[in-house]
């Protein structure tokens, strides 16, 4: 077999295996649990509390008439507590529609951040929260979501972030991003606003698990 052939076998294997293991732990520790209203209203807090939801709401354009995307959506997506026409991509969108019913309105489709399925200039909101370091390529992730927000669109892009690149912590995580690094890969965006918050998942927060030590970023920018 030739070599390029051999390298393309292998990245398709280690894609399927790092999405199986997100729908593995997606499908048996979270879809189930997130269906309950009382979870959700939780998530909500969650977003608002950790995620300063209440404070990008003032600082975007957020309405009935608003096109946003949520990039990397999984099942308990921001869109949830949003108004507007709402997208949300995942790689396992197709999948998790089998497991989980997301409420009218929303339109979630089976796509890689590296290839958003939108025309330019599509989007006047975009969250990624906590899916750069899941993607294959975080630059050519941040470059198409750049593609697809209008002039002045705002990316509000979360992600744990660490003192030192710890590199591949998992299947789920081939990347691992300090401060620097990921305010480097929003470079050529306006910075608007930026939080730190402690860092907690969704779900550990719904079962009222503490905050850990670790840290998460929040960056508001906008399209130049």
């Amino acid at each position: 077999m030739p070599l390029a052939a051999l390298s393309s076998l292998v990245e398709r294997w280690r894609l399927k295996r790092k999405e199986d293991w997100e729908f593995r732990w997606q499908s048996a520790k979270w879809a189930a649990l997130f269906r309950e209203p009382a979870h959700q209203a939780k998530c909500l807090e969650y977003w608002v509390r950790y995620r300063h939801l209440d404070d990008i709401r003032a600082l975007c354009p957020l309405g009935p008439e608003s096109s946003i995307l949520d990039v990397g959506c999984g099942i308990s997506t921001v869109l949830h507590f949003l108004p507007g026409r709402r997208f949300g991509v995942d790689p396992l969108g197709d999948r998790y529609k089998a497991i989980y019913r997301y409420p009218e309105g929303i339109d979630v489709r089976r796509a890689y951040a590296e290839s958003l399925p939108f025309p330019d200039r599509s989007f006047d909101v975009v969250f990624c929260s906590n899916c750069i370091d899941h993607v294959t390529d975080p630059v050519k992730a941040i470059s198409e979501i750049e593609r697809v927000l209008r002039p002045g669109g705002r990316l509000v892009l979360t992600c744990e972030v660490f003192d030192e690149d710890p590199g591949k912590r998992n299947a789920g995580h081939p990347h691992g991003l300090t401060a620097e690094k990921l305010r480097g890969l929003v470079a050529s965006f306006e910075p608007v606003a930026a939080w730190d918050s402690p860092w907690i998942g969704l779900r550990a927060y719904v079962l009222g698990e503490p905050a850990t030590s670790q840290r998460e970023h929040i960056l508001l920018v906008a399209k130049r």
